[in-house]
């Protein structure tokens, strides 16, 4: 059990690893973040100036250095856009996220959990074929689509909700 324990927690730190190496390339990849978030108009001084602040004019092995340590200590530094605490930002949005994700666990004990049931106790009834062809259809469609459609149909068609 020990073994079993040790392996999962050296992959968890190896995706972790890999996911904070990701997405720091991800970012240099995009260009400079310094100009993502800059006016045209500045001057060249000013970027300068802000590159050397944010410690972006350092070679790019101590950035990943820094931006590793940073991360083990849960410091994700400033938002560029909101200009505030990255963590900060996630935590003030973390209620409506498990108020949705409550929901989501709510709809699916009350709906798929007894339907899931009752398909299996009418094997191969036409009960058990109609559900297991809606189960693969909501599976198969995109998440982006059906919510799409579902903004439609309660916010433009019932107006029931806001859009």
């Amino acid at each position: 059990m020990r073994r079993y324990l040790l392996a999962r927690l050296a992959q968890t730190v190896l995706v972790v690893f890999l996911s904070l190496t990701a997405v720091f390339g991800m970012v240099r990849l995009t260009g400079d973040p310094v100009l993502l978030f800059m006016p045209m108009d500045i001057q060249a001084k000013d970027v300068n100036e802000f590159r050397e602040r944010l410690g972006f004019n350092d070679p790019l092995a101590v950035q990943y250095a820094r931006f590793l340590g940073d991360a083990v200590r849960g410091d994700f530094g400033e938002s560029l856009r909101y200009r505030r605490d990255a963590l900060g930002l996630v935590l003030e949005r973390l209620p409506a996220t498990l108020l949705l994700a409550g929901a989501a666990l709510a709809l699916t004990l009350v709906i798929a959990v007894p339907l899931g049931v009752v398909s299996a106790v009418r094997r191969d009834s036409a009960f058990d074929h109609v559900s297991t062809v809606v189960t693969v259809l909501g599976q198969a469609t995109p998440g982006f689509w059906l919510g799409l459609m579902l903004i439609y149909v309660f916010a433009v068609q019932l107006r029931w909700l806001p859009t």
